[in-house]
């Protein structure tokens, strides 16, 4: 039985030495093999997903250029004057203060058209409007003149107040007269005509 028993402490400890160096191998280059494997397969995974982003805003690049382009000439062409012929710009002007001074409530007594003017290479058309009411009509026809579009500008302004017959004291607000310089510029596809 010692014979026995002396191959099977070697059996044992071959199979033991045999299993160490399985656990060994596979904690020194299977484990680190399959890691680096599985990271490879998510980086290659996360890699085909920014592939397909990439290629997806590529497909929409001309569509997203072609819209930017149609908004930025639609906010530019709002900021501008517009028409056909300088004598359309000058109409189309006068008629838009006229129609804002009587929104506000002021009273348009004459308006003409100013002589165009280029200024860091912009054109600009103008008007001299005289109005006559109430001081806060007289703000609110300035503050609709200044807060759309296309752009206009008062670029000056001379405010006189009548003066009331003597010893007549009236009991509603003072009526002002206004004369005020509005310029707006052109665009320059207009200009150039």
């Amino acid at each position: 039985m010692p014979v026995d028993r002396h191959v099977r402490l070697r059996q044992v400890a071959f199979v033991g030495i045999n299993l160490c160096a399985l656990v060994a191998l596979y904690a020194v280059v299977v484990r680190p093999m399959l890691s680096l494997l599985a990271g490879q397969a998510d980086r290659l995974t996360e890699a085909r997903s920014a592939l397909a982003r990439y290629r997806a805003v590529s497909a929409r690049t001309d569509a997203m250029r072609d819209a930017a382009d149609r908004a930025s000439q639609a906010g530019t062409a709002a900021a501008f004057l517009a028409g056909t012929s300088d004598g359309a710009i000058n109409a189309g002007l006068q008629a838009r203060l006229k129609t804002m001074a009587d929104q506000a409530g002021a009273r348009v007594q004459s308006i003409r058209a100013l002589e165009p003017t280029t200024h860091q290479g912009i054109r600009y058309f103008g008007a001299h409007v005289d109005l006559a009411g109430p001081i806060a009509t007289i703000h609110a026809t300035l503050q609709a003149i200044e807060g759309r579009e296309p752009y206009l500008f008062v670029d000056a302004i001379h405010l006189r107040m009548p003066a009331a017959p003597p010893g007549i004291v009236t009991a509603q607000e003072p009526s002002l007269e206004a004369q005020v310089d509005i310029h707006g510029p052109v665009s320059s596809h207009v200009a150039a005509r």
